[in-house]
């Protein structure tokens, strides 16, 4: 079963986006907002609000909403938000763009405080060092359909960050140019009508390393990302028995299970494949 995005919010008029930080402020009962708050509670992203308007402090301005200015932060805390930044983008290098996007204070409070940006980052243990290896095309499209699983509908930008996600949306918008192109190009290969990735391309050799005789099959028993992302899907991301789903029920463990079972000759197909709870 095809499916297709949600509609892409772009290009949303400057008051669209004004309007939704007042919600967001008078939901919460605040005269102000921080970023925090609103990537928690916000229609768009934090980074979407402060690109289109130039700061934080501006969007705030124009929606009528206070504007806090704090002084006299302390260094622990300038530090720990650099971190923040830092895990924020999957990444050990944070340059003032990055902060200046993510970060909740200015390059000049860092600059008062530790001498010069530089000096920051290397107080922050921050640096060329704790890289990790490019992850493949698969990987990351195996972690965003574990993500969009998790929350049983298409997942923000902001909600890939750990523990429910591997890399963070940042890590997509950099491989694929921008988060629209990186949820077109996973629902590409989703969609694709290339064969399921559960063919058993060994099946002699799985037969003869099998602990017990049993019934030859086309299929591995066990379904890749794919199929098992299709097989949810189409079941809404919920178990058939009962309709839980770790959206709606806290600690559910969805499983994708034979209907015909695999040690009675059941394939790993979509026709054979349910969605049920651990």
């Amino acid at each position: 079963m095809k499916y297709e995005l949600e509609p892409d919010n772009r290009n949303c008029p400057d008051e669209v986006l004004l309007d939704d930080l007042r919600i967001v402020a008078r939901r919460l009962g605040n005269a102000t907002l921080t970023k925090e708050d609103y990537d928690q509670h916000g229609r768009f992203s934090p980074a979407t609000i402060h690109n289109r308007f130039g700061s934080w402090n501006r969007a705030l301005k124009l929606s009528g909403l206070a504007v806090q200015k704090r002084v006299n932060i302390a260094r622990e805390e300038l530090l720990a938000d650099l971190k923040r930044v830092a895990d924020l983008l999957g990444t050990r290098i944070v340059t003032t763009s990055h902060y200046k996007t993510h970060g909740k204070f200015s390059r000049d409070t860092f600059t008062r405080e530790f001498g010069s940006w530089a000096e920051a980052v290397s107080t922050a243990s921050l640096g060329a060092t704790g890289w990790k290896p490019r992850a493949s095309e698969d990987e990351l499209f195996s972690n965003m359909a574990a993500v969009w699983e998790h929350f049983g509908r298409q997942p923000r930008k902001e909600e890939f960050r750990a523990p429910v996600s591997r890399f963070s949306g940042n890590t997509y918008v950099t491989r694929y140019g921008s988060w629209r192109k990186a949820l077109e190009a996973f629902v590409g290969v989703a969609n694709s009508d290339a064969v399921p990735d559960a063919i058993n391309e060994n099946t002699s050799q799985e037969i003869a390393t099998s602990p017990k005789p049993g019934p030859k099959h086309k299929t591995t028993r066990q379904p890749g990302w794919r199929l098992r992302f299709l097989v949810m899907r189409r079941d809404n991301f919920k178990c058939c028995m009962d309709g839980r789903s770790p959206a709606t029920h806290a600690g559910t463990i969805l499983e994708v299970d034979h209907i015909k079972p695999w040690d009675d000759g059941g394939e790993t197909v979509m026709e054979n494949l349910q969605t049920l709870c651990q």
